[in-house]
């Protein structure tokens, strides 16, 4: 049969191992809730930049439409203001040539 101070020592040895055991464990959770607020902090970093780049692009395209239409507008009336100068100049020609 086992002495008292054997059982009591065995006993001691086991409740260390887990009590080192749940202080791993504890360290190991307070690591991964750690690593966890990093990487969501830096996930809603990211959603933030992306919604950024969204609103810039929606802006930019606006733009551009924007910028195409004027230039369509500024190629009509180019070629309406190449038309008129041809016609002037035609005109002026023929005076020119008149006796």
């Amino acid at each position: 049969m086992l002495k008292p101070a054997l059982v009591v020592g065995l006993l001691a040895m086991t409740s260390l191992a887990q009590a080192k055991d749940v202080s791993a464990q504890q360290v190991g959770v307070e690591y991964a809730r750690e690593n966890l607020e990093k990487t969501e902090a830096v996930h809603k970093d990211n959603l933030q930049r992306v919604s950024d780049s969204e609103k810039r692009l929606a802006e930019a395209q606006q733009r551009l439409a924007e910028d195409r239409q004027k230039a369509g507008m500024s190629s009509r009336n180019l070629d309406e203001a190449k038309a008129k100068y041809a016609r002037a100049q035609e005109l002026l020609d023929r005076a020119w040539k008149q006796p």
